[in-house]
């Protein structure tokens, strides 16, 4: 009879532990919580922990729903402070995103979640120029923008132009300047970058209509001492811009690595997003040839150019290729182009990017 009871007893024993060891394997539920709800894109939300990261090793990660993640893990400052909580985090534009969180907690897993709807904050009458120019570029280029406006109402019309200054966060563009056109009347911008904001440099620009209505065109041109030859940029409404689950192509490219003949091609990007996104640019030769791929971040209304985009991918001559560009942040919105310019005159060609029906 003792026998049987010391095996009940192991068994009990062995059961108890079980339970113990499937109880500490399963996460604790990890509150998680938001400042606002729904939030404006491009504003910082405020997310907070309940419990908090106090002690050493705890460290919880955040996948933001938009391609985008955080960490709040323990400092010294966690200490003093009586524990870390919170971090922000900005959206390119709207959408419902859900936000996973999950680590570990004084030596416990943990894990949580929050559904966040995120509002739009940008106006999608606003028009871009994805590139303009004052400055001395290869092989002695001397590149100038002019821009044209027309008001083609019957009432007067208000906008704003601003540059989006290369590689940079051009939430508060220091560039800005608000212009008024009689109905039927056109104005031409000579040279808009310094003969109007005294800029010298490279930038997009960003055209927002307050009232009345306007149609623009711009052109980006070596300027000779005999005089001019460039190219025709386009003026592009935000909401044509490429969008998130978007691939645009860009075609009819080629580079010449020697750059003693043939073309060059540069690469450019302008985010039309309140927030950080990231872009890809997919490299190919005209046969369907996968040459390579890359990335980059482009901070808030950032203005960024990879010039000799292919030398990114291959040091081969290119002469026939396309790039197929997108984004991978959710709600992002932005714009590519390409320039292909002969290496030995300079003449540009301006290559907008296409999204197939």
């Amino acid at each position: 009879m003792l026998t049987p009871k010391g095996v009940r007893r192991c068994c009990a024993v062995g059961l108890t532990l079980a339970m113990a060891v499937a109880a500490s394997a399963a996460a604790a539920t990890l509150t998680v919580t938001v400042d606002m709800n729904p939030a404006p894109a491009g504003i910082a939300v405020t997310f907070r922990i309940d419990p908090k990261v106090l002690v050493v090793g705890d460290s919880v990660t955040f996948d933001f729903g938009d391609g985008g993640s955080g960490k709040i893990e323990y400092n010294v400052g966690c200490s003093i402070l009586g524990g870390c909580d919170s971090i922000q985090h900005a959206y390119a534009g709207p959408g419902v995103f859900t936000v996973n969180v999950s680590g570990s907690i004084g030596g416990q897993s943990v894990s949580g979640s929050v559904q966040l709807a995120v509002t739009s904050s940008t106006a999608d009458q606003e028009i871009y120029v994805p590139t303009g120019a004052h400055l001395k570029g290869f092989n002695n280029v001397n590149w100038r923008t002019d821009l044209e406006v027309h008001n083609p109402g019957t009432r007067r019309a208000t906008l704003v132009i601003a540059l989006l200054l290369r590689d940079q966060n051009n939430s508060s563009s220091p560039f800005k300047s608000t212009i008024t056109l009689t109905p039927g009347l056109s104005a031409r911008y000579n040279d808009i970058l310094f003969d109007t904001f005294g800029f010298s440099g490279a930038a997009a620009i960003r055209i927002t209509p307050i009232d009345g209505a306007v149609i623009l065109t711009s052109r980006t041109y070596n300027q000779l001492p005999t005089g001019t030859y460039g190219q025709s940029v386009p003026a592009i409404p935000r909401a044509r811009a490429i969008g998130f689950s978007q691939d645009a192509r860009l075609i009819g490219l080629s580079h010449d690595p020697t750059l003693a003949a043939g073309y060059r091609t540069n690469l450019g990007f302008v985010s039309a997003s309140p927030a950080p996104i990231r872009v890809e640019a997919e490299f190919y030769l005209a046969t369907g040839v996968f040459l390579g791929r890359t990335s980059y971040d482009l901070l808030p209304y950032d203005f960024f150019q990879k010039d000799k985009a292919f030398e990114e991918v291959t040091s081969d001559l290119v002469s026939d290729g396309y790039i197929i560009v997108r984004t991978t942040t959710a709600g992002a919105r932005f714009f590519a182009y390409a320039v292909v310019t002969d290496n030995i005159t300079g003449d540009p060609t301006y290559v907008d990017a296409l999204i197939p029906e």
